[in-house]
């Protein structure tokens, strides 16, 4: 467990330091092997990384692999866990569990039936959408920008297919229309990391 720990550590380290050093790394993973011998496997390999990530701020390629990092783990995975855990607890009840004030009395009644059927398949398109979301998080991470671009893009066709459903529902749609405007948000700052990373004129991963 221990040497696998190691393991990840350096490869952690490796892709930290980027295209831009790639010869230190290379000379990082061959000390890796005789510290292995020497029993110190785990000390070497976070030696190693704090070095790599003190070494990120400092370079282009750098403050781009932090960006792309920050953007997934902080924006994207979260979002994810929006979706997935409002799935979980049921449409109607985080996304407007009242009818809408502006409706009269006889269309509450009728609008009730219809929130009962429509809620397991808006639940469903939520949890889709939230496990794609994962899906886009990974795929920025490989600077895989085409797939990013298209993934990106039906979920939020499927958030604006939420908003629109929700209204014909009288439900409250507040917090899906705030989810698809992070989601939009989301796109415009791939989209800036994709222009980045033509400049910098990286490979993908």
């Amino acid at each position: 467990m221990k040497l696998l720990l190691s393991r990840a550590l350096m490869t952690l380290a490796c892709r930290c330091l980027g295209e831009g050093r790639r010869e230190w790394a290379q000379a990082m993973l061959a000390e890796f092997d005789a510290a292995v011998d020497d029993g110190r496997p785990l000390t070497f390999a976070a030696g190693c990384l704090a070095g790599a990530l003190c070494q990120m701020p400092v370079r282009d390629e750098g403050r781009f692999i932090l960006t792309s990092y920050a953007l997934a783990l902080m924006i994207m995975v979260p979002i994810a866990a929006v979706e997935i855990s409002s799935a979980a607890l049921g449409i109607p009840h985080l996304l407007g569990g009242q009818a809408n004030i502006g409706a009269t009395y006889a269309q509450k009644l009728l609008m009730g039936e219809a929130i009962r059927a429509a809620g397991p398949s808006l639940a469903l398109l939520l949890l889709l959408s939230g496990i794609v979301q994962m899906r886009l998080a990974w795929l920025t991470l490989e600077r895989d920008w085409v797939r990013a671009a298209a993934t990106g893009t039906a979920v939020l066709a499927a958030i604006t297919t939420m908003i629109l459903v929700l209204g014909c529902l009288f439900l409250d749609i507040g917090q899906a229309v705030t989810l698809g405007g992070a989601l939009g948000i989301e796109l415009a700052l791939i989209a800036g990391l994709r222009s980045w990373h033509a400049d910098l004129n990286l490979p993908p991963y």
